[in-house]
C-alpha cells in the first residue's frame, strides 16, 4: 500500500489505547481498521485466515513457550517454590530499596531467557514489594527496562543470531558477528536504560510522574498483602520448598547451554519444556501433586497464561497488517534519502524508534531499517558500527515502551497491571532516554 492510509491503524491503536486503557480492544480496531483498508467490504475473512494465522505462525516457538512457561510456574507454585521465596523475601528483603534491588538482580542474573524474566520476577515480587511499600509498576518497569537491554548486550541470548543475521544480509561481505560485538558500546537506548533501571532500584532517582502518584496512592490504601500472598503463593496448605524454584529453573538455563553447546548454536526452545517437565516431576517427588493431578496443573498453567496469550495473538496479527499496509516504507519515503553522513545515525536511530513503537516490534523496525540504514552509510562514510547501534536502540525505544510491546504486556499482565498504564509510568523515563540517546548519536556522528 504505501501510502497515508498506511498510518491509520497504528494512529488508531495508539489513541484508543490511551483513552480507554484497554490493549486488547485497541489492537482489534486497529486489526480491522487495517483489513478495511487492504481488503474493502471483504474485510472479516482476512482478520482469522491471514493476519491472525500468520501472526501465530511467525511467532509460534513464542506463545508456545510462554504455556510452557505457564505450566512450569503453576508447577512451582504447587510444590511450595514460590511461597519459600515469598518466605525469605519476608525474612530478607524487608525495605523497599532491597525490594527494587532484588528484582533488578534477579532480572539481570536470568536474562538468558527474557520471557521467563517479564513473567516469574513480577509475579513473585508483588507481595512483597506491596508490603515494602514499592508498587507492582514499579517493580514490572525495572523489569522491563533491565531484561531486554542486558539481553541484547550477551553474547549467548537469541538476540546475537537474530542481529548478526540482518547485519550480514544487509552488508555483503562483512561479518555479522564481528560487527555486532563492535557495536554493542553503540547500544545507547539498551545501556542508558540499564542505567536507569539501576538508579531506579537503588533510590537514586526518584519517582516521577504516575510512579510517584501509584506510590503515595499504595502508601494511602494500606492494602491487606496477607491475601495477596495467599493467591500468589500458593495458599495456607502449600509447604515451601526452595529446591521446586531452584530446580526447575536450573534445569531451564543448563538445558539451553547443553543443547547449544551440542548443536554447535544457540538453542532457547528447549528451556521451556526441560524446566516444565522438571517442574512436574518435582512436584510429584515432593508429594505435592499427585500423577491423576497432572493434567489439572496444566490446565491451571495454561489458565494463568491466556490473557498474556490472547493480548499477544492480537499484537502479532497486528502487526501482520501493518506488514502489509507497508507501514514502515511510507514512513522512511517521508523523510526522504538525501542525508549528511553525520546524520545517518541519528535518522536510523529515530526512523527505528517510531516504527517500533508504532508497532510494537523490535524485530519489525530491525528487519525494515536494517536493510536500508547500512548501504546507506556503507555508501556515505558513516560509521557502520555507530548506524548499528543507532538502529538496535531505537528498536528497543518502541520495545521498552510501547503498550502493544511483549516486553511492556507480559510483565504487567504478570502483575495484574494494565500494560497501558506501565508504558504512561514509563513515558518521563523513556522521553528523557530518547532525548539523551539523540543528542549522544548527533555528537558521535560527527565525531567518527
Amino acid at each position: 500500500m504505501n501510502t497515508i492510509l498506511s498510518l491509520i491503524p497504528s494512529i488508531i491503536v495508539i489513541v484508543l489505547s490511551l483513552k480507554y486503557k484497554n490493549v486488547l480492544i485497541a489492537l482489534f480496531a486497529g486489526i480491522v481498521a487495517g483489513s478495511i483498508i487492504l481488503n474493502g467490504f471483504n474485510f472479516i475473512p482476512p482478520l482469522m485466515e491471514v493476519y491472525m494465522v500468520k501472526g501465530l505462525e511467525s511467532n509460534s516457538s513464542v506463545l508456545i513457550g510462554m504455556i510452557l512457561i505457564g505450566i512450569m510456574l503453576q508447577f512451582i507454585k504447587r510444590a511450595g517454590g514460590y511461597k519459600a521465596f515469598g518466605e525469605w523475601c519476608s525474612r530478607k528483603v524487608t525495605t523497599s530499596k532491597q525490594t527494587t534491588v532484588t528484582a533488578f538482580w534477579a532480572s539481570i542474573f536470568l536474562a538468558v531467557h527474557a520471557y521467563t524474566v517479564n513473567l516469574t520476577v513480577p509475579k513473585i515480587m508483588k507481595p512483597v514489594a506491596i508490603e515494602n511499600g514499592v508498587t507492582p509498576e514499579k517493580i514490572s518497569a525495572i523489569v522491563a527496562s533491565t531484561v531486554s537491554p542486558i539481553s541484547s548486550m550477551l553474547p549467548f541470548t537469541p538476540f546475537i543470531l537474530f542481529f548478526s543475521g540482518l547485519i550480514a544480509s544487509s552488508v555483503e561481505g562483512y561479518n555479522g558477528y564481528e560487527l555486532y560485538f563492535q557495536a554493542i558500546p553503540f547500544q545507547l537506548f539498551a545501556i542508558v536504560s540499564l542505567i536507569t533501571s539501576f538508579l531506579m532500584a537503588y533510590e537514586i532517582i526518584p519517582d516521577i510522574g504516575l510512579l510517584k502518584k501509584l506510590k503515595q496512592e499504595l502508601k494511602d490504601k494500606k492494602i491487606d498483602t496477607s491475601k495477596i500472598s495467599l493467591k500468589l503463593l500458593g495458599g495456607v496448605e502449600i509447604k515451601p520448598d526452595m529446591t521446586a524454584l531452584v530446580l526447575p529453573i536450573s534445569v531451564f538455563v543448563l538445558s539451553i547451554v547443553v543443547f547449544s553447546f551440542t548443536a554447535g548454536s544457540l538453542i532457547v526452545t528447549a528451556g521451556p519444556l526441560t524446566g516444565c517437565i522438571a517442574a512436574i516431576i518435582y512436584s510429584m517427588v515432593n508429594k505435592s501433586v499427585k500423577f491423576n493431578e497432572i493434567m489439572d496443573g496444566c490446565v491451571e498453567g495454561c489458565k494463568d497464561m491466556s490473557d498474556i496469550f490472547l493480548i499477544l495473538l492480537f499484537a502479532f496479527s497486528f502487526g501482520q497488517v501493518v506488514n502489509a499496509l507497508e507501514f514502515a516504507p511510507y514512513i522512511i519515503s517521508l523523510l526522504g534519502s538525501s542525508f549528511p553522513m553525520e546524520f545517518i545515525p541519528v535518522i536510523t536511530f529515530l526512523v527505528c524508534c517510531i516504527i517500533s513503537y508504532s508497532t510494537g516490534s523490535l524485530s519489525a523496525a530491525a528487519i525494515i531499517v536494517f536493510p536500508l540504514g547500512l548501504p546507506l552509510a556503507l555508501a556515505t562514510g558513516a560509521s557502520i558500527p555507530l548506524t548499528i547501534g543507532a538502529c538496535i536502540s531505537g528498536s528497543h525505544f518502541g520495545d521498552l515502551y510501547s503498550p502493544i510491546s511483549d516486553s511492556i504486556i507480559m510483565p504487567s499482565q504478570a502483575s495484574d497491571i494494565s500494560p497501558i498504564t506501565l508504558s504512561h509510568a514509563l513515558t518521563p523515563y523513556r522521553l528523557i532516554q530518547l532525548a539523551i540517546c539523540t543528542v549522544l548519536f548527533v555528537i558521535f556522528g560527527y565525531v567518527m
